[in-house]
């Protein structure tokens, strides 16, 4: 029901600004006996948001059945003696979705990164309040921003518009408050408050007068809220997208990684193990940025790309127009369903797009599609990541079940970006029950936001990838543990460089497959 978005503030659209314009004058409030026309509602003109969209802003919207029903600004800032603070400016939601945890998601999205110092707003709305515990699943406490009140007041004072150095504040053990001069109507205020309590969650940011507005602030330091039954079925949901996100924000740096410098030595070596006809169809599966694609084109092979993600296929296709390969096609496509009308006399699934899914069945669903589209007597090579070297050196065990907010402590890395080592022990999670890799993925570089990404994947056993391979009607022909770039070199199963398992599979002819079925 709900599309979440993200822009830099100052990459918001006209038509953008109106929408969140319409939005906020029908939704945000109406004026209290102080304000300037009270009764009505609080309006805000297109011109005026744009103002307060600086470089250091980022602006997350939500969208249903195309329409605008939510939208956060945010400015991110650093403080010298803390760290990076992010400061939500204006937060709006239609009335009819309030209670949808709609605030918290957005709120959530504009956070970005867990390890900030801290994360806060000014509002006279608790559920606003409520909204920032539930995102960053720390609670409020006057007592700690009381701490660093005077750090945050002046951040405040440079960021965001409307906090001026004269205005009151109250924050100490009991309140934590500001005079914003910004005379919302409260007459609803008492009841939000009792709607915004209970007995496990007692309200104790103090009273609100017509004029102030919650100083409201959690910290990189609080114990963390632990994940609901719902939160975390929310979470684990929402892989498949993040996976692809995550590849999306790596494909930029992917030509720095080491691992990924090897394609025409890769590509050279199946070549040399497969015997192809020169000239045959090649379908590469999760081509990814097209380097293998590229390569085996310059051979004069017929050469398909697949990959699910969209901006790789056009980083893809932009690669082989540069270097003057016309022998290849690229396809946005899901691998587990795309069909493909001809078929192919060798087939490729490199690095890991096998294991990209942490439920075995669309993990096998890949290989068999891919098992489909190769003609009789054609040969598949695929590669996926080894469980064996992943659980030696793991230093982080939890289980899912019963302990699922050890994902909340989980230490963070720039390793997509900067490096591609997902075997760094310092940076994952392996579930002990079902043998999933859980780890935490921040993306700084690029033309896109910041953001941090929870990322999953699921690695194999030499013996559990063969056997899905025979499943999926192949034979296997050999199976290797390898590292990138030298697969001449067959790695024993203990050494430290076997990262990668390397399989060549020959689909059988229908008849000798029969015959040694009777």
């Amino acid at each position: 029901m709900y599309q979440f978005h993200s822009k830099p503030g100052t990459e918001i659209s006209a038509e953008l600004l109106s929408a969140m314009s319409k939005l906020y004058s029908n939704h945000y409030g109406r004026w209290g006996p102080g304000g300037n026309r009270p009764g009505e509602p609080v309006r805000l003109r297109p011109s005026q948001i744009q103002k307060w969209l600086t470089h250091n802003s980022v602006v997350v919207w939500v969208e249903a059945f195309g329409h605008l029903i939510g939208y956060a600004i945010a400015v991110h800032a650093h403080v010298s003696k803390g760290g990076t603070v992010a400061w939500i400016t204006q937060l709006v939601v239609h009335t009819d979705h309030r209670r949808m945890d709609v605030g918290k998601r957005l709120l959530f999205s504009a956070w970005t990164f867990s390890d900030y110092f801290a994360w806060g707003l000014l509002s006279a709305n608790p559920y606003a309040v409520r909204a920032l515990e539930k995102a960053t699943r720390r609670r409020c406490q006057p007592s700690l921003i009381a701490l660093h009140a005077d750090l945050l007041y002046t951040l405040g004072k440079n960021e965001v518009h409307y906090l001026e150095s004269t205005r009151e504040i109250a924050i100490d053990d009991r309140e934590s408050k500001v005079n914003t001069g910004f005379h919302l109507d409260h007459s609803l205020l008492a009841e939000m408050v009792r709607n915004a309590t209970s007995e496990a969650t007692p309200w104790v940011m103090g009273d609100l007068t017509e004029g102030w507005e919650w100083f409201a602030f959690t910290f990189h330091d609080q114990p963390q809220i632990p994940l609901t039954k719902m939160e975390l079925e929310e979470m684990l949901m929402a892989s498949d997208e993040v996976t692809k996100q995550a590849y999306a924000r790596m494909r930029p740096q992917l030509k720095s990684h080491r691992w990924a410098q090897y394609a025409k030595e890769e590509a050279e070596f199946i070549l040399r193990n497969s015997g192809v006809p020169a000239g045959s169809p090649v379908l590469d599966f999760g081509c990814g940025d097209g380097r293998h694609s590229i390569e085996f084109a310059k051979y004069g092979f017929d050469v398909t790309g697949v990959d699910i993600v969209q901006e790789s296929v056009e980083a893809a296709r932009q690669a082989s127009h540069e270097e003057g390969i016309s022998q290849v096609r690229f396809h946005k496509g899901d691998c587990r369903k795309t069909e493909l009308q001809n078929e192919f006399e060798l087939g490729i699934c490199l690095y890991d797009v096998i294991g990209s899914f942490v439920d075995e069945h669309s993990n096998f669903e890949i290989l068999k599609n891919l098992a489909n589209h190769i003609k009789e007597g054609g040969c598949i090579f695929i590669s996926v990541m080894n469980l064996e070297l992943t659980e030696r050196l793991a230093k982080n065990w939890f289980s899912l079940s019963s302990d699922p907010d050890k994902l909340l402590s989980l230490t963070p890395s720039s390793t997509m970006e900067k490096s591609g080592n997902v075997f760094n022990p310092d940076y994952y999670l392996i579930d002990r029950e079902s043998k999933i890799v859980y780890r935490k993925e921040q993306f700084r570089t690029g033309e896109d936001l910041y953001e941090e990404l929870l990322v999953r994947d699921r690695r194999f056993t030499i013996e559990e990838i063969t056997h899905m391979c025979v499943l999926a009607g192949l034979q296997v022909k050999w199976a290797r543990f390898v590292r990138a770039g030298h697969w001449d070199e067959a790695l024993d199963r203990e050494s430290e460089k076997a990262k990668e398992i390397l399989v060549m599979c020959q689909k059988p002819y229908l008849a000798a497959l029969q015959q040694s079925l009777f």
